[in-house]
């Protein structure tokens, strides 16, 4: 096959860009507010959710092939957001770790299945219309990391939001 020419690769339409994506807190927790835009204004980062397939060897007198196996969610989803004044990013996840375990009691608010959120990210195009959708289903805060302060710079506080999720379903928007 012959190296693509400069025609063929002008011809392609728009790239993707990094930079072009929306959060959608589609669903929040029982007890847990989320405003409308003030999350998808303050993320500064997102991993896409991925799944991996459990491929398997069969080996038969000598022979061997692969064969599909199940396909395992990575269950690990990532926000890191910019912190403003108001501790909005904070106070959410704050408000959603309570209801998950009361800080002096260890009381959940409610049943597991109401503490799950659903998450949407788009990847847009350069006119900003979504292109492709990943809907996250059965979110439910894991881990945060505030970071670090101290006295040596100046850069904005960047908590990261670790969540668990049961799957995801993925395709154009």
């Amino acid at each position: 096959m012959a190296r693509p020419s400069i025609t063929e690769v002008r011809a392609l339409p728009d790239v993707a860009q990094l930079f072009r994506w929306n959060l959608i807190i589609a669903q929040t927790p029982t007890g847990v507010a989320a405003p409308a835009n003030g999350l998808n204004i303050r993320c500064e980062t997102s991993t896409v959710p991925k799944a991996t397939n459990q491929t398997f060897d069969v080996n038969i007198r000598g022979h061997q092939v692969g064969q599909n196996g199940i396909l395992v969610y990575d269950k690990s989803y990532s926000l890191t957001f910019v912190e403003t004044v108001d501790n909005m990013i904070h106070q959410f996840f704050k408000t959603w770790r309570e209801q998950m375990w009361a800080t002096r009691t260890g009381v959940a608010a409610f049943p597991t299945s109401q503490l799950k959120g659903e998450f949407i990210l788009e990847r847009l195009n350069n006119q900003d219309q979504a292109i492709w959708r990943y809907a996250i289903h059965g979110v439910l805060l894991q881990d945060y990391d505030v970071g670090q302060l101290d006295n040596q710079g100046s850069d904005a506080i960047k908590p990261t939001l670790i969540f668990a999720y049961d799957y995801f379903d993925d395709g154009p928007a």
